[in-house]
């Protein structure tokens, strides 16, 4: 019973989306081979002229969708040309750049200033951000400075790149929290650059090995680390506000208090970290995937086998849970359970009850159990029958087969189902 699930949902909620990557490339491979074809005209495109830096080429970008940092390299015997203009040359270089690409995007806002050409890309979130470079033998790159008349500057991105490569397969986590804090100064509103966040997560990882525990923890110690090595005043009073909440999040789920320790976390990271799935319904797709992997003979339907029609009325409430008695635990409802996030064992004592039912007399009540699951398949036991109540409007059953299992009751007047509800009933070790 953790919360490693939600972060795990988490992390993939905040990564970019496959039609985004696939946008960035579309984006980023437009303005580089533009570069490329005008200043290598004799060789064919294939992207070893530019060099992805920054998050994208970290491997630690998140959603929604940012600007793309790109080098890319010109031919060495144009520094020359660039480098004997007295009147900065920095910045002659990128307005020839951006004259360069406004060919190719007449309709987009180019800006040519500092160290970059930016392209703002009006169809998307995503734009790019170049910078014109010249690789050296070291591996480092030469790179203008069009600010305070202009300058050269010499800077190893790949070597930033490779140390966070080198920390993440050591620790399998590197990125993944990068990606978390990020999207933790994002929700908070506190203004910490990229790169100091993959440097205080770098030095995090060199002083733990807390890379081994689930992210619960690994979080809230990266908070506790930060807090000692910040300087500035209000980066740590958001830090020390997140490490108290994460704290909080620990302790509630040691206490077994998974809904409130997960409503912390969404305070830390906001939205984007999931609910808990307490949940006791099946979606009507996920019971026909089942049901299609697990068919059965016995199983039988209101309107096919009895005539009775589905006529649902939105102003009746159906409301069923399931009183569980199981040892080592007093009797508890199965949403509960659920919510807890405990698992049923074989063998135990199942009721199912009408909580809440606002059809008008006179009215009957039917039964229907399903069974999925390779146990049950074997034991030529995946049921499907509907039953009449007795008349206490409650159902006894047994837990007898690992499998995602459903008991639904339906509630009939005048021949036709006006009310239903469905509930799950996990058997086996994921609850």
């Amino acid at each position: 019973m953790s919360t490693q699930k939600n972060f795990d949902k988490f992390y993939e909620n905040i990564q970019l989306t496959s039609a985004q990557r696939e946008e960035a490339i579309i984006k980023h491979t437009g303005v580089c081979k533009k570069l490329h074809d005008y200043f290598y005209p004799d060789r064919e495109y294939n992207g070893d002229t530019k060099l992805l830096i920054g998050s994208y080429g970290k491997d630690t970008h998140i959603r929604p969708a940012r600007d793309i940092d790109v080098i890319f390299m010109l031919p060495q015997e144009k520094f020359d040309q660039y480098a004997d203009n007295q009147s900065n040359g920095q910045s002659q270089l990128l307005q020839d750049i951006k004259k360069i690409l406004e060919e190719k995007y007449p309709d987009t806002p180019i800006k040519a200033f500092g160290k970059v050409v930016v392209l703002k890309f009006a169809d998307t979130q995503h734009s790019v951000e170049l910078l014109p470079a010249w690789e050296n033998k070291d591996g480092t790159f030469t790179i203008p400075n069009s600010e305070s008349g202009g300058n050269w500057e010499y800077w190893n991105p790949r070597l930033e790149i490779q140390k966070i490569n080198d920390s993440d397969s050591k620790t399998g986590k590197t990125k993944s929290l990068i990606r978390m804090i990020k999207k933790w100064t994002e929700n908070c509103s506190v203004k910490i650059k990229s790169v100091d966040i993959e440097n205080k997560i770098l030095d995090f990882f060199q002083s733990t090995n807390s890379f081994e525990n689930e992210y619960a923890l690994l979080v809230k110690d990266f908070l506790k680390f930060s807090i000692q090595t910040v300087v500035d005043e209000e980066i740590k009073s958001y830090l020390t506000t997140a490490f108290d909440r994460a704290t909080k999040a620990c302790n509630l789920e040691s206490e077994n208090d998974l809904e409130k320790a997960v409503e912390e976390w969404k305070k830390i990271f906001g939205d984007d970290f999931p609910k808990l799935d307490t949940d006791k319904k099946l979606s009507e797709s996920g019971i026909e995937d089942l049901a299609k992997m697990y068919p059965s003979a016995k199983e039988k339907f209101l309107d096919r086998d009895y005539g009775i029609k589905f006529l649902i009325n939105p102003k009746y409430i159906l409301k069923i849970d399931t009183l569980i008695t199981q040892d080592g635990f007093r009797s508890n409802w199965l949403s509960e359970f659920i919510k807890r996030r405990y698992f049923l064992k074989k063998k135990k004592k199942l009721e199912f009850l009408i909580l809440k039912n606002n059809v008008e007399s006179p009215y009957t009540v039917k039964w229907k159990v399903r069974n999925f699951g390779e146990e049950a398949k074997l034991a030529n036991y995946l049921r499907g029958e509907i039953s009449d109540d007795l008349g206490y409007e409650k159902k006894k059953e047994d837990t007898k087969y690992m499998g995602e299992h459903y008991v639904e009751c339906y509630i009939i007047k005048d021949n036709v189902c006006v009310a239903k509800d469905i509930i799950k009933v996990p058997i086996g070790n994921d609850y």
